[in-house]
């Protein structure tokens, strides 16, 4: 019998976690450390951890925020050595991830190095899950976890980072089940094909791709949601795709603090440009 074939029917949720080497596959950075929690309700059935060999450096901001090295990942397996494991344990699940694009984009490309490719059954997003539903200083896992008294082990580490959307989930899913004054599932789960990655290459300006790789700036006008222009210099940090729109988070210079901005709501303006509101 496969050892994992307990896993395979739902209702199992799958929470996924991955550490990195940056912000960009799509400029060559890697998964660095996996963790999942398989859960059915309130009981944890497997947990599963492993460091990854990424065959290229960590960058500095990575390895600060995870306290990884280059010489601890140098003796560990690569990517293509524990695909199948990953795979296994989220096939045909409900696979639920704080920031969801980042985490399974990252995977989708690794798997692409291989010539594979996988979708999940169902994606469920705690990042919008906490937007939506939610009034949170800041929607980061962290602070989503200390605004919920939820102890958190060792974060930005993989699996600690798992069990920690684990239990923000079940806060969340509790919430909004009495709100609805019946059980279900949770509003936003996202039953659809997710290929965030595809989305990512086929809609990102050659312009604001450089900028993401680079970790530079730009200058753009942008249209807010009453059709006001603003010019701003932002530094793009990363994109989020949803399921209707890509989103650009950034560093706005006009606000003095990270924003989101949808792309389809962006001009970019090439370097010079005198162009005004």
């Amino acid at each position: 019998m496969n050892p994992y074939e307990s896993f395979r029917t739902p209702p199992y949720q799958v929470f996924f976690d991955v550490e990195t080497t940056g912000l960009s596959p799509w400029s060559g950075d890697r998964i660095c450390e996996v963790g999942i929690v398989i859960a059915q309700g309130e009981q944890i059935l497997e947990t599963y951890a492993s460091l990854v060999n990424p065959l290229r450096p960590l960058s500095t901001e990575a390895a600060a925020v995870n306290g990884l090295t280059d010489e601890i990942l140098r003796h560990q397996p690569t990517f293509a050595e524990i695909a199948d494991e990953v795979i296994e344990r989220l096939d045909g699940q409900i696979v639920v991830c704080h920031n969801a694009p980042f985490d399974l984009g990252f995977l989708q490309s690794e798997l692409a190095r291989l010539g594979r490719t996988w979708q999940p059954r169902q994606v469920i997003d705690t990042l919008e899950l906490a937007r939506q539903y939610f009034h949170f200083a800041s929607n980061s896992l962290p602070a989503v976890a200390a605004a919920l008294g939820i102890a958190v082990q060792e974060a930005h580490r993989a699996l600690s980072d798992a069990l920690t959307t684990y239990r923000v989930f079940r806060y969340f899913q509790e919430v909004l089940d009495a709100q609805q004054n019946e059980p279900s599932l949770i509003p936003l789960a996202l039953a659809r094909s997710w290929d965030a990655q595809a989305k990512i290459e086929s809609e990102l300006p050659p312009l604001l791709r450089q900028a993401l790789e680079a970790q530079s700036d730009l200058e753009i006008l942008y249209q807010d949601g009453r059709g006001n222009l603003t010019r701003r210099r932002i530094r793009p940090l990363q994109v989020l795709p949803t399921p209707d729109r890509l989103y650009i988070v950034a560093y706005c210079y006009l606000r003095e603090e990270e924003r989101h901005f949808r792309l389809d709501r962006i001009k970019i303006l090439p370097p010079g440009a005198v162009e005004d509101v």
